[in-house]
């Protein structure tokens, strides 16, 4: 077996951690595929799956990586939420023992597509950066609605609990196929969020300029009158589950619900 560490430095920035990771695996006659400067550019690709150490902002950007080829994440949390980790650090020695032996599940997790490649495991959000503005929400080519909002989040279950629900959108079960579409912060008592098929496709016409952005990063700027279409993407994101706490046990342990 072949696995790769994955390291967010800021979260482990001596690599005590990710050494202790390095020498159990080394230990258990696993094969690493480790890089010390490692970018989006040099993936570690011939892995069997990935260890990700981190929180789930690390998640969700090799998310993006892994998903074009089909290698699952088990994640350990050195952050604050980690909604999409599978365990906290302290217990992450077992969990990669559970995955060495047979132990575990893989959740596939719908993503959202902009364009051929361009991946969101857990949101696509269009706004202005700045104040209220107006979009047209299409839905399947039907115009829904014309909203005025400081933006529109499209959200997958996994990013229910992420900035849509932050927005006031509804907590999604996590291997669900739908997605929901949030206003965020809409200058309309009657608009609200809408929960829709992952087959539908949304798309979003902003009549000024406004910023794209995928999982809370900026990928482009679009002007007056052009269009953003997100759809369900035909990737997915494999996410490794070695313990059996429900989206509701954690909900409540991060102190959500």
């Amino acid at each position: 077996m072949i696995a790769g560490i994955i390291t967010n430095k800021e979260k482990d920035p001596a690599l005590l951690y990710t050494t202790q990771i390095y020498d159990f695996l080394i230990g258990q006659g696993v094969a690493i595929c480790q890089d010390d400067d490692i970018s989006d550019e040099k993936y570690i690709t011939d892995a069997d799956f990935w260890v990700v150490l981190g929180g789930d902002g690390t998640m969700l950007h090799w998310s993006h990586i892994a998903a074009k080829h089909d290698i699952p994440l088990l994640g350990i949390n050195l952050g604050n939420l980690g909604f999409l980790t599978d365990v906290e650090k302290h217990d992450g020695l077992e969990a990669l023992a559970k995955v060495l032996a047979g132990e575990y599940e893989t959740e596939n997790r719908m993503m959202l597509e902009i364009s051929p490649g361009l991946l969101a495991l857990n949101d696509v959000c269009v706004d202005t950066l700045g104040g209220l503005k107006t979009f047209d929400l299409y839905v399947n080519d039907y115009l829904l609605d014309t909203i005025r909002a400081d933006g529109i989040i499209v959200a997958t279950p996994t990013g229910s609990t992420a900035h849509s629900l932050s927005a006031g959108g509804p907590l999604l079960i996590p291997g669900g196929q739908m997605m929901v579409i949030t206003p965020v912060c809409p200058h309309s008592l009657s608009t609200r969020p809408i929960v829709i098929s992952a087959e539908d496709v949304v798309r979003i016409v902003t009549c000024e300029t406004a910023f794209v952005s995928a999982d809370g990063e900026i990928i482009k700027a679009i002007r007056p009158n052009e269009s953003v279409v997100v759809r369900k993407s035909v990737y997915t994101a494999k996410i490794i589950k070695t313990s059996h706490s429900h989206l509701y046990d954690v909900l409540r342990r991060k102190k959500i619900l």
